[in-house]
């Protein structure tokens, strides 16, 4: 044999030897990930798949706000003379709630009323100093002039007493502003000032809502395609309402949306409160979250048919905390258990079942 033909086959047997021990590794590892099979007697629950309606609902801290608030203020300066109400108290429209002091305003009124009267004296005076005037004239005792000058004053008296009666007609208009009243049926939030409290033009005397109340809650642009309008809104399990609009402004970073309620809640305005806004909504098969095993393949659930139990492919639409919803719907029963239980199952011989409860 040639140098060249011993060389040749030495390599060729070590290619051999080579193969031989990756094929060996290769069948190691495969009998390593195989399930072997076990003659102990295993517990097993398993539960029937059921038709049903699953949610998934997401979590906000929303604050009880009053739908409508506003804080009433006076016009005019003066001192608080009488407060009508109290804290919490239930009010309806057009109710007076505060008095400011008017004896200044009356006082002003009252002085104009008596000029008035002497001014409306002066123009009967003129008027029939102009009447007088024009039968003169009619008889040629008196000057076209005169007539004229008359007829002047006369204008210029009944213009003084126009604007005297405007001017008391304005002040008695002020005085409604010293009266603070309800502009809708409500509720008496907070009072600002007191009896003999200085109330100053445009400082808050006291603020008030009305008795319906809603809903605010924040939550970050990422989450922006999971809020829409129209969707309900749930606090203790009970649906409660439903997103009403979504602000077009954000504050602090986070976007707002507003909550209209169907229900009373017992809480009082600037409370916080647990609830849940339902994002998504669908019907069809359902089982309980633990009965899914997840592989590199795929998910499957173990059926159990003829004594045995073998995996099912299966495709999960949705899912929640405690179950899921998937497609094709198991006909036969299937295993409820660990992932790491359920992938042991095809290799047991001898498995005892029992029945489970899927609520």
């Amino acid at each position: 044999m040639t140098k060249k033909a011993k060389i040749i086959s030495v390599l060729s047997v070590v290619a051999l030897i080579i193969a031989a021990k990756g094929l060996l590794s290769s069948r190691k590892a495969q009998i390593a990930n195989d399930i072997l099979p076990s003659d102990q007697t295993m517990l097993v629950p398993v539960v029937k798949a059921k038709k049903g309606e699953l949610q998934n609902r997401i979590p906000f801290l929303a604050q009880i706000l009053s739908d409508k608030s506003i804080t009433l203020s006076t016009k005019l300066a003066g001192y608080v003379e009488k407060v009508m109400v109290e804290e919490s108290q239930k009010v309806k429209k057009g109710d007076v709630l505060v008095k400011i002091d008017a004896i200044e305003l009356r006082s002003n009124i009252g002085a104009l009323e008596s000029t008035l009267r002497a001014q409306k004296n002066d123009f009967v005076i003129s008027k029939n100093i102009y009447d007088r005037n024009k039968k003169l004239l009619k008889v040629g005792g008196l000057a076209k002039e005169k007539l004229d000058i008359s007829l002047g004053t006369l204008k210029m008296k009944r213009a003084i007493v126009q604007n005297t009666e405007e001017k008391i007609s304005q002040l008695k208009h002020q005085l409604s502003y010293l009266q603070i009243v309800a502009p809708f049926d409500g509720e008496i939030d907070t009072l600002f000032l007191h009896e003999g409290d200085l109330a100053a033009s445009g400082k808050p005397i006291l603020a008030m809502s009305n008795r319906k109340k809603k809903l605010i809650f924040s939550y970050s642009p990422t989450r922006n395609s999971q809020i829409k309008k129209e969707q309900d809104v749930f606090m203790d399990a009970e649906q409660i309402g439903y997103v009403k609009s979504i602000y077009t402004t954000s504050k602090n970073g986070l976007i707002s949306a507003e909550i209209a309620l169907n229900k009373v809640i017992d809480y009082p305005v600037g409370s916080s409160v647990n609830i849940s806004v339902l994002s998504q909504d669908a019907k069809g098969c359902l089982l309980p979250s633990d009965t899914v095993l997840h592989k590199k393949e795929g998910t499957y659930v173990m059926e159990y048919k003829e004594g045995r139990f073998s995996p099912l492919k299966v495709t999960i639409e949705m899912q929640s905390d405690h179950n899921i919803l998937l497609t094709p719907c198991p006909k036969a029963s299937v295993a409820q258990a660990s992932e790491v239980k359920l992938a042991t199952l095809p290799a047991h011989n001898k498995v005892e079942v029992t029945e489970a409860h899927n609520e």
